[in-house]
């Protein structure tokens, strides 16, 4: 059974432990947590505490450390006495952001340049952290390696909240960046296992932007369904239906996220997009990022406008905020839109509460997070559905709900494609149609 060093904390390196372990290999996992012992930070992590409740994962990472083929590694000198005999040493650490989208966590540059520079590393290093272009070629130089050593792989990863397990295991695409005309053994053996539809080879630094790019993409798609709905609905056109004749041309992706809705949030795609802009800046080519940036920021501002309106200002005004996550069915917070509109309210003088039945605990400063939707919405002047959790979905949700004002104001989309039905007797807005 082959053993491989992982190197990471939270969501990524819980879903790739668990991954690998399905995969038939012994994992050594090293938390390199910040500010928590590292046994603290794997236990947290194997049971599933660390995963922002992605289905599946804990289930595989308790059985894991049960069989002993999930491991812990505590401190830098158990890391090295494996190092000497893995097959392969994997940088798994999230790449922390700030809201703006710039790399606050240095963790995986810094664990890179570690394991390169060790000369009692057995196998190569496989990065699959989020890392900016250029990253990878610098750590071999740093490392005093040739600029085509096989010692160094990046395989960016391509994980979708609420279904991350799948898309490792059941890789639609894999890119592996290498400047080596052949691949390490232990690499090429990870590949087969995986079995990706499509295995993309390239140059390291081609790695790093495809995974800018892909971002990117995305990002400008949400931003180009958010503007044309807006102006669809300006003319009394409906936005979903209109963004649905546009992916209807074959020229168009079939998967395009071409759906009106709430602006592009998470640290994934605010990081690439700035990345780019500052990559294009110095030859003159970061205008279209810039644009996508500013149009999203724009976008999430759009509800206070119809707050504005419909409550005739929101100064000493009570906002329900329904969902706080930033993806439905997810516990994560990180660079949440409700988050961010909560902090603009309450700049304006709202009170805000909030309901989310699945967000992680966090301490939120500008809002009142409550146990149940009926606390949260008692005497609000407008509940605003900032996402769609499953829970929301049930007609009897809103059922022992109170508001002052019974007006529902919709972020996720116009309410005839939405999965939350209005309650009786609820008006119901959205940013199309107020």
């Amino acid at each position: 059974m082959p053993d491989v060093l992982l190197i990471g904390d939270w969501h990524l390196a819980s879903v790739t432990a668990a991954g690998l372990t399905r995969l038939g290999y012994t994992v050594h996992l090293w938390p390199d947590a910040v500010e928590t012992p590292d046994r603290a930070a794997f236990d947290a992590l194997t049971r599933g505490h660390r995963c922002g409740d992605e289905p599946e994962i804990a289930g595989i990472l308790a059985t894991a450390r049960e069989k002993g083929t999930l491991r812990p590694v505590l401190g830098e000198a158990q890391a090295a006495q494996v190092l000497r005999h893995a097959d392969m040493s994997v940088v798994v650490h999230d790449t922390g952001t700030a809201a703006d989208g710039t790399v606050t966590d240095t963790r995986p540059v810094t664990a890179l340049r570690r394991l390169l520079g060790d000369h009692r590393r057995h196998g190569p290093v496989v990065v699959a952290s989020q890392l900016r272009a250029g990253t990878c070629d610098t750590a071999l130089a740093t490392a005093g390696l040739p600029v085509d050593s096989p010692d160094l792989i990046h395989i960016p990863e391509n994980l979708r909240l609420g279904r991350a397990i799948t898309d490792f295991l059941h890789p639609v695409r894999t890119v592996v960046g290498c400047n080596a005309p052949q691949l390490p053994q232990a690499v090429s053996d990870l590949l087969e296992r995986l079995g990706s539809c499509d295995e993309l080879h390239m140059r390291l630094v081609e790695a790093e932007l495809v995974k800018h790019g892909t971002n990117a993409y995305l990002a400008l798609c949400i931003t180009l369904a958010n503007e044309l709905g807006t102006i669809a609905g300006h003319f009394g056109a409906d936005p979903v239906t209109v963004l649905d004749g546009v992916r209807a041309d074959e020229r168009v992706a079939a998967g395009a996220p071409l759906r009106p809705g709430e602006p592009y949030a998470g640290a994934t795609l605010h990081r690439d997009v700035r990345a780019l802009v500052e990559h294009g800046e110095p030859i003159g080519r970061d205008g279209l990022f810039r644009a996508v940036a500013h149009a999203n920021a724009v976008h999430a501002l759009a509800p206070l406008a119809a707050l504005d309106k419909h409550l005739e200002g929101v100064a000493e005004r009570t906002v329900c905020l329904l969902g706080l996550t930033y993806k439905p069915g997810v516990s994560t917070l990180r660079d949440s839109a409700a988050l961010r509109l909560a902090d603009e309210l309450h700049a304006q003088g709202a009170r805000v509460t909030a309901f989310d039945p699945i967000a992680e605990t966090a301490d939120l400063r500008d809002l009142h997070r409550c146990t149940t939707f009926t606390e949260a919405a008692a005497d609000a002047d407008c509940v605003v559905l900032t996402v769609e959790h499953p829970a929301f979905t049930e007609p009897a949700f809103f059922e022992s709900a109170t508001p002052r004002h019974a007006l529902l104001l919709r972020l996720t989309q116009a309410e005839r494609r939405s999965r939350v039905p209005t309650p009786r007797g609820w008006k119901s807005v959205d940013l199309w149609n107020s």
